[in-house]
């Protein structure tokens, strides 16, 4: 039971995963590897977190930042 559970958890935990590494790429409309202020406008969520996203506050949120979404 409890196996099954905790596989049950990790498929749903990659799945999240891979959604956000297609929405990164979605939102990457230059494909320089970062999403803009300007690009993350095209998602509500991800436009309405940008500053918090930001961690070194540079304007762009990194693959590793955007993981944080």
């Amino acid at each position: 039971m409890k196996k099954s559970v905790l596989f049950s958890f990790c498929m749903i935990c990659s799945h999240m995963a891979l959604a956000n590494d297609a929405l990164f790429i979605q939102l990457d409309a230059n494909s320089d590897g970062s999403i803009s202020i300007e690009e993350a406008a095209a998602d509500a969520s991800v436009s309405a977190k940008f500053i918090e996203l930001d961690i070194d506050k540079d304007g762009y949120l990194s693959a590793e930042e955007f993981e944080n979404l």
